[in-house]
């Protein structure tokens, strides 16, 4: 398998002199058959600790929530000593087509758009996942972010590839799209007799009618049936829009994410 992370082998060192500043590399996916945009956030720790490895979040719509992860990483553990994490932010190139599972088919919503998710998933396990790996201290420890589509792809890997990511955040994840077939699918998963070991976060704002119905119902499934092997925790923002339910879930999401990592030992 040939995949290139050409401009990031170049920048790699001059980015390792400023961690602090993020650095944007062009990937050539094979997969996809097109470039794909990506920023790197690197901890503040990270030069001056040669030695130390760290847990990475790869977040959807990197282009606008990058930055806002990358900050409360930072600040929660100058604060209060949780986590430093690598940051991938993966720029959106489109996003119905790439983080849709399945094609729409309601007459509602965008009919003939999406079911590229799996492609999607292909290229993060075969292409990023292993050069991020390659060219960083990692951990074995990811985790997985997403609003709205990008969230309904977070809970479409948390059934499909449980081994992909050991942490999931989904954030008002559009749970409703097409037929209900990734609600469907993850409430099956739930009920399973699998070993599921690892942690979700959900949320929800002020979205009301078959949204607010079908997030309720996968909820429920949830909490009544895995309460040992799988870590959850829930928010509602009655007062907030859509648009900002990762904005607003965001410190809780990470504060139950550093909460179940230090029961494993990190």
């Amino acid at each position: 398998m040939k995949t290139a992370l050409l401009i990031l082998l170049v920048a790699l060192s001059n980015y390792c002199q400023a961690s602090d500043s993020p650095i944007r590399h062009i990937l050539t996916s094979t997969i996809l058959s097109e470039n794909q945009e990506i920023t790197v956030y690197l901890p503040d720790t990270y030069n001056s600790e040669k030695s130390k490895h760290y847990p990475v979040l790869y977040i959807l719509d990197g282009e606008i929530n990058g930055d806002l992860a990358a900050s409360m990483f930072r600040r929660m553990h100058l604060s209060e000593g949780s986590n430093e994490h690598i940051v991938i932010a993966i720029h959106s190139s489109d996003r119905l087509r790439d983080y849709a599972p399945t094609i729409n088919n309601d007459p509602r919503g965008p009919v003939g758009k999406g079911g590229g998710g799996d492609k999607f998933l292909d290229y993060l396990e075969a292409e990023l996942i292993p050069d991020v790996d390659k060219q960083f201290r990692t951990l074995n420890e990811r985790v997985f972010a997403g609003h709205s589509i990008a969230g309904l792809l977070v809970l479409h890997s948390f059934h499909s590839r449980p081994h992909l990511f050991q942490a999931h955040l989904a954030f008002s994840p559009a749970v409703w799209w097409s037929e209900r077939e990734t609600l469907k699918a993850t409430q099956k998963y739930v009920l399973s007799d699998k070993d599921i070991n690892n942690y979700l976060y959900l949320n929800i704002g002020s979205e009301g009618g078959e949204m607010r119905v079908v997030y309720d119902s996968l909820v429920q499934t949830i909490s009544k049936n895995r309460t040992l092997d799988l870590s959850l925790r829930t928010d509602e923002f009655d007062y907030e829009g859509h648009g900002l339910t990762l904005a607003a879930g965001l410190y809780n999401a990470f504060k139950g994410l550093y909460k179940y990592q230090q029961s494993k030992g990190l």
